[in-house]
């Protein structure tokens, strides 16, 4: 039976430890220890207040009913700290002062909305910065990362209940018809070009906010069909897809996917209890992905969502476990280009809009392929990329991948660096956020090395043959680990298979290179 008490209770302590607790100090109700308390920061990051919603919904735990009004004391002061700092000229700041960015003014309103509203505090006290927000929210779109954007929509959609005079009816119309048009007909959320289950996760928490704040059965509607999406892909591997992610996330959040279990469809309600013992069945072991979360996300959306998720599970009856199934899959996911195949205990996934990355799953056993690494001099060329412009053909079963690499050059912080960052942000606000994308997030391919990946899955073995092209000849290339180049901020958690990619499976490789073309194949036993 899946419980989340022991991952709540054990990193309780933790996210308070996050929060200033002294009510006697000016920044009592900071969640950002860095700066409250190391002093390493000198601005307190906007986003972390989340962690005050966390302590709201705690309150309502039955081990932490004797904690519950002081809980709420500091949720109630998460708030006030949040509306000082949100008063402040380019407010919402996440990685630097005067960021003015849209995740911090997205999630951390949306948390805070969801606290005033729980507590019933009388609007008026805050009645400035939350229409400050709400403007914000009104005048901006985030069409690269949905998640975002269904914060900023879930966060109207809760400042609307609090005071109709906030959001403009037309707007937060508008506004929903562009969100709901960034999913795909398979499901999926546009995040970074493509899914992200983990990014979809959060999407899903939030679908289910915007639905009971305004009754929209379009909501419903999306949710349904993410949830789907998600759960077609964690039954084929029975787990996470990990790098297969768009933005490399390896974790799944719990509530949206909850919700589900209380669905009026009970094909859906008996997906989400499969689903839910798939991920969440051993929360306690070491490699499970939450046992690698940091404090920053745990205080963050992940935290209070696991909460949310007990909550749920705590008020209905539960069921005995569900046994682990598995999908019957031999398909092209064809928007997202996820390829699914089944070997007889062996799961296959390839990533074909990222490089043509392979995953073989056997229980506890495990083999990855994340393609190349292509060395000149300090410039780094690498297959192993989202990128929509790759071009696939073939079935699941025999499928050819071309494109060609990202070129990645490391980007190491430093004073002079922040110095400049700050000035400009000053001026300038968000409007030097697109610029700051496009050189940590958004690359270009290169069009002179072309990369071309065949995968032949047989009854016994899976052949991959790479081929590069467009070399000088002079280059260094390396296998890829895991390790993703794009930076995505909760990416990059520790993983067991940052020690080893293959366990339990037989391998040889084989490459050469002739002239300016370099070869490679790797044979996989399937025994």
């Amino acid at each position: 039976m899946v419980d989340f008490h022991p991952l709540i209770n054990r990193n309780f302590p933790g996210i308070l430890t996050q929060l200033s607790r002294d009510p006697n100090t000016s920044h009592y109700g900071s969640f950002d220890r860095n700066w409250w308390h190391y002093k390493i920061r000198d601005f307190s990051s906007i986003i972390l207040q989340q962690g005050g919603y966390f302590l709201e919904l705690a309150a309502q735990l039955p081990e932490y009913i004797e904690f519950s009004n002081q809980l709420r004391e500091y949720s109630r002061a998460s708030v006030g700290f949040w509306a000082g700092r949100a008063k402040r000229m380019g407010a919402f700041e996440e990685y630097y002062p005067w960021e003015d960015g849209y995740p911090p003014l997205a999630f951390s309103t949306l948390a805070v909305a969801k606290i005033i509203l729980s507590q019933k505090i009388k609007s008026t006290v805050y009645d400035a910065v939350l229409e400050k927000a709400a403007r914000k929210l009104q005048h901006r779109f985030e069409p690269e990362a949905a998640n975002q954007q269904l914060a900023g929509l879930a966060a109207l959609s809760v400042l609307k209940k609090i005071n109709s005079g906030f959001v403009d009816d037309i707007t937060f119309r508008r506004l929903s018809d562009q969100t709901l048009a960034l999913q795909s007909e398979e499901g999926w959320f546009t995040e970074y070009d493509g899914p992200d289950l983990g990014y979809l996760s959060v999407s899903l928490d939030c679908l289910w906010d915007l639905f009971d704040n305004t009754q929209d059965q379009r909501f419903v509607d999306s949710a349904t069909k993410a949830f789907r999406f998600l759960a077609k892909l964690v039954l084929h591997i029975q787990g996470s897809i990990g790098m297969h992610n768009s933005r490399n996330t390896d974790y799944i959040v719990p509530y949206g996917i909850c919700r589900f279990l209380k669905s009026e469809h009970d094909e859906d309600a008996l997906l989400a209890a499969q689903v839910i013992d798939i991920l969440y069945s051993d929360t306690d072991h070491q490699a499970h992905f939450f046992q690698a979360v940091d404090d920053r996300y745990l205080s963050h959306y992940i935290g209070h969502s696991v909460v949310r998720a007990q909550l749920i599970l705590d008020g209905i009856s539960q069921k005995t476990l569900i046994n682990r199934t598995s999908v019957d899959a031999n398909s092209i996911l064809e928007s997202c280009g996820y390829a699914l195949t089944s070997r007889k205990h062996h799961k296959i996934i390839t990533s074909c809009l990222k490089g043509g990355i392979i995953t073989i799953r056997n229980s506890e056993n495990y083999f990855n392929d994340f393609g190349w690494i292509v060395f000149d001099g300090d410039k780094q060329f690498v297959t192993h990329w989202w990128t929509p412009s790759t071009q696939y053909s073939g079935n699941s079963e025999n499928i050819e991948i071309t494109g060609h690499p990202v070129q990645y050059k490391e980007n190491t912080s430093t004073p002079l660096k922040h110095l400049i960052l700050r000035a400009i942000s000053y001026f300038s606000g968000h409007k030097i956020i697109s610029f700051l994308k496009n050189m940590l997030i958004f690359r270009k391919s290169d069009l002179r090395i072309v990369f071309t990946r065949s995968i032949k899955i047989q009854s016994d073995k899976v052949i991959i043959t790479d081929e590069l092209s467009g070399l000088k000849g002079s280059e260094a290339i390396v296998k890829a680990p895991r390790f993703s180049k794009r930076h995505v901020a909760s990416a990059d958690s520790f993983h067991r298979e940052d020690m080893s990619m293959v366990k339990g499976y037989t391998f040889n490789t084989e490459t050469q290179m002739n002239g300016k073309i370099f070869k490679s194949t790797t044979i996989v036993n399937l025994d």
